[in-house]
């Protein structure tokens, strides 16, 4: 009789039929009227008004008590569009192992239902829903503001959810002290790179609070060893930065006290030339184009009044002298040089032109260079230092 009834699609249903079932009927009876209603929903076929009829009866029998009865409603229906927001919610608070896999695949779900489980939900609920592929801009804003670390997890290990820059920023406002958090924003190729330098300061100074709390300072230099790590972890997220790009990031290092003359130092020895010519003009308050004139004509003139309007030490002038003319003969203002190369000539300009007959500026300068530079380039600095420590 159910069946004779269901086929007359085009006649009004007469639910009590169904209704009678749910009261009277076995759960042979219900489990057979729930695959039915559930195969009337899912046919293509069915009128818009038999399904809204038989809605609230399969919303009736997703409260059945029978275990059986509410399985085939959530296998049958997993992947069915349309479903009601009655009959929605009533699978989403059934138990976790039918609920979960129905609030992550289910396509009736739209932005203001996942709200609404956010909104309500506990974590394994939430964290369905901010894996969901189709997760809706509300409820991407809802995550943000009141998610827990574990649902913002969920969402930053969605596949699908391309988080823009300004939702990068609120994350990491929001869960920095989170080691597993970070971990994931730090690996995004999106990030803004002032919360990579950012990040970086921080750990810095973490580790240093945590150096000191041991007294690892005083016996293994750790400071410096930290220090020296900061700049470079610095360095190669600066070399991700577009040029063009680099103006507002130098001034953000600056306010922040990140832009030192030690990291000034090692991004021009190491031929990253746009973060040194940028850094030189925010320091020295003058336009790219008179850092570029001043460096590219080698005048020591030109170049000692930049450095005493950038507030360079005087101890560090003769190195970037050094790059000045390096960058100059090689052509390689404004580029990312290769590193090597602009390491082994820096080191030969230094050792024939600058520190040529002070045996003690040749000295300094190698000790600066030994710390600042990287790869090979250190490798040839700990050469010369050997050679001139067996040479006295």
């Amino acid at each position: 009789m159910l069946e004779d009834i269901i086929n007359q699609r085009r006649l009004r249903l007469d639910v009590s039929i169904f209704e009678n079932v749910m009261r009277s009927g076995s759960v042979a009876d219900r489990m057979a009227l729930t695959r039915q209603l559930c195969d009337l929903l899912n046919d293509p076929h069915s009128g818009t008004e038999e399904c809204q009829q038989v809605m609230p009866i399969v919303t009736k029998l997703a409260c059945d008590s029978d275990r059986h009865i509410r399985d085939i409603i959530v296998s049958r229906l997993l992947k069915t569009d349309g479903l009601s927001a009655d009959l929605v919610f009533t699978i989403v608070a059934d138990e976790d192992d039918i609920a979960i896999p129905f609030i992550g695949l289910n396509p009736s779900l739209d932005d203001a239902i996942m709200k609404a489980i956010l909104a309500v939900g506990d974590l394994k609920r939430c964290k369905a829903v901010a894996s969901r592929p189709d997760l809706g801009a509300e409820s991407v804003r809802k995550i943000m503001k009141d998610g827990s670390e574990d649902v913002v997890l969920a969402l930053l290990g969605n596949a699908k959810v391309r988080l823009g820059a300004g939702y990068c920023r609120k994350i990491y406002n929001r869960f920095h002290a989170s080691p597993k958090v970070c971990d994931i924003l730090m690996d995004l190729p999106h990030l803004p790179c002032e919360i990579a330098l950012v990040h970086n300061q921080r750990t810095a100074e973490e580790n240093r609070k945590a150096a000191q709390y041991q007294g690892w300072v005083a016996d293994f230099r750790s400071d410096d060893y930290i220090s020296d790590k900061e700049e470079v972890n610095a360095l190669r997220i600066l070399r991700s930065v577009e040029a063009a790009k680099l103006q507002p990031v130098v001034a953000l290092m600056s306010q922040r006290g990140m832009l030192t003359t030690s990291l000034l130092l090692r991004a021009g020895m190491n031929g990253y030339l746009p973060f040194f010519e940028w850094a030189l003009a925010y320091l020295a308050n003058v336009s790219l184009r008179k850092v570029r004139r001043a460096t590219g004509t080698i005048s020591a003139r030109a170049v000692n009044v930049l450095l005493r309007r950038a507030g360079i030490p005087q101890d560090a002038h003769v190195l970037i002298h050094a790059i000045c003319q390096v960058s100059a003969a090689t052509g390689a203002a404004g580029k990312q040089a290769d590193a090597e190369a602009f390491g082994r000539a820096l080191v030969e300009v230094i050792m024939t032109r600058h520190a040529a007959d002070d045996e003690h500026e040749r000295m300094r300068i190698i000790g600066l260079l030994s710390q600042l530079t990287q790869g090979r380039t250190r490798t040839l600095v700990a050469r010369l230092s050997e050679g001139m420590s067996r040479a006295a």
